[in-house]
């Protein structure tokens, strides 16, 4: 085998209770196939016993090149893991990570992690096509390959250079559903409804957010599908898969006027019955007012929006260039057309009260349906990171908690971050026990809605359970931690020394 493509195993997020495969490696996977190299796509998590499973399937296969992917800097871990234990099997593979958290942090990476040979560094597919390519060769100098960052046999820090940006993502094959196990009972979204699924159809975002990693990683660019392809995606979905509610991944899925009438002419024509969560800004939920109707018919069913909090001095500090009002404006008018709205929003913020924060919770209590509130979190690579980290106030340096739900920060009235993120649960319950949202459970009229409100208030009531009755909370059984995992295989990894 020429080339294991993995997604180490992971803890599934309790409030999410299921799973999705990486987008980013469906892609990939599909790239690399279409360019002919030989390849097996492994989605660990869900395998009956992640850890065992993915040590047979390297002895059995003997990759030469092993590909980790990491999906965001909570699972860093599992990757470095995965790469620990496929060194001590088969010493000769090489291992290439991609992903953001390595490609914004690369030599640090590197370095944490000696058993990683090379970091594939921002957009992956044309650079492991021909890194692939070029051990197929047997060649020992890659510097010639953009986008690879690695450890020469000197101890140095190298770093290819930036590799150009795919700018027509059309020219992309459909994504490798074919080598996924669509059917495995964890694939789902359980809050949206059965038969529920994850897509892509664009990369990036042309703003300039300072805690936004996903802006750092992309350049802050933005390049989309076609409504052509989009379409043509979820018809596959449909008639191969039974897939038919979809939560959207793209940061902003109107970002082009034009792609928002296509999107909706498609599907208007193909009358597909799918329905869609899409993520938008306030200001071009504004800008297309008189295309909402058309986006409801066509499928959609809640826009996201970064509201993000009711100051405007902090959507001020962290670049947002949104105000207030208007995010109180695009709220308005995604009710008016009965589009349900959900509101990530934000706390933890230095200087912020307790007053403060339940002045946020009465801001958006009128428009929000869904209340994606996080704990904010300086994630590697941002500006956001680099000032907290100036002045230290970053208390946590344990990636595994670097997850949007318990707080690595203090703030100045609460030193202890502990106090932060009791905080944000606390918010999470007052918002959904909240009797008007209760009613909801029962008596709106929109049956998702109802679906998504009896799913988080099921998670509340075990959380509550297990706090007052010392019930047991939600577990994932299959999954095992690494160390566990040792222990029953009975022998430590071997010591490891990159060879270069």
């Amino acid at each position: 085998m020429e080339f294991l493509l993995i997604d180490p195993p992971h803890r599934i997020w309790e409030f999410l209770r299921a799973w999705v495969p990486s987008p980013g490696c469906l892609q990939l996977a599909a790239y690399l196939e279409e360019k002919g190299h030989e390849l097996e796509f492994i989605d660990c998590t869900i395998l009956d016993r992640p850890w065992h499973d993915l040590e047979d399937a390297i002895k059995r296969i003997r990759p030469k090149v092993a590909g980790l992917s990491v999906s965001c800097t909570y699972f860093i871990y599992d990757i470095m893991n995965a790469a620990r234990l496929i060194k001590d099997i088969s010493p000769k593979t090489i291992i290439i990570v991609g992903g953001a958290h390595p490609s914004l942090i690369p030599e640090e990476t590197l370095r944490e992690c000696p058993e990683i040979d090379f970091i594939c560094v921002g957009e992956g597919e044309i650079t492991t096509h021909e890194f692939l390519e070029a051990v197929k060769r047997k060649e020992e100098d890659f510097s010639h390959i953009l986008g690879l960052a690695y450890i020469n046999h000197k101890g140095e820090f190298i770093y290819t250079g930036d590799r150009p940006l795919i700018e027509d993502l059309d020219t992309l094959p459909m994504p490798a559903y074919h080598l996924y196990n669509m059917e495995h009972p964890y694939i789902g979204l359980p809050s949206e409804g059965k038969r529920s699924f994850l897509v892509n159809f664009a990369r990036g975002c042309g703003f300039d957010c300072s805690f936004c990693s996903e802006s750092a990683f992309w350049h802050k660019r933005w390049r989309g599908r076609s409504p052509q392809k989009i379409a043509d995606e979820l018809e596959l979905l449909k008639e191969k898969y039974n897939r038919r509610i979809f939560y959207v991944g793209d940061n902003i899925f109107n970002y082009t006027r034009e792609r928002g009438i296509g999107f909706i002419e498609e599907m208007k024509k193909r009358n597909t019955g799918q329905k869609l969560w899409v993520q938008s800004r306030a200001g071009f939920v504004i800008r297309d007012e008189d295309l909402m109707d058309g986006f409801r018919e066509a499928g959609v069913y809640q826009f996201m929006i970064g509201i993000e909090h009711h100051r405007q001095n902090t959507l001020d500090l962290f670049n947002k260039k949104e105000s207030v009002d208007t995010n109180t404006k695009a709220m308005q008018i995604l009710k008016k057309h009965g589009l349900m709205v959900m509101a990530t929003l934000m706390i933890g913020h230095w200087d912020e009260t307790e007053k403060d924060r339940q002045a946020l919770l009465k801001y958006v209590r009128p428009y929000v349906d869904h209340f994606g509130l996080n704990v904010i979190t300086p994630f590697p690579g941002t500006r956001f990171y680099e000032e907290m980290k100036r002045l230290g106030r970053i208390k946590v340096k344990d990636w595994s908690r670097y997850d949007l739900i318990e707080a690595v920060m203090p703030t100045a009235e609460e030193p202890d971050v502990h106090k932060v993120t009791e905080a944000h649960i606390s918010m999470m319950r007052k918002y959904y026990w909240h009797p008007r949202e209760l009613w909801k459970t029962i008596f709106s009229k929109n049956p998702i809605l109802r679906h998504h409100h009896r799913h988080f208030l099921g998670i509340a009531f075990t959380a509550f359970k297990h706090e007052v009755l010392g019930t047991p909370l939600w577990k994932q059984k299959n999954y095992q931690t690494f160390e566990e995992f040792l222990k029953e295989r009975g022998r430590p990894l071997k010591k490891w020394s990159s060879p270069t």
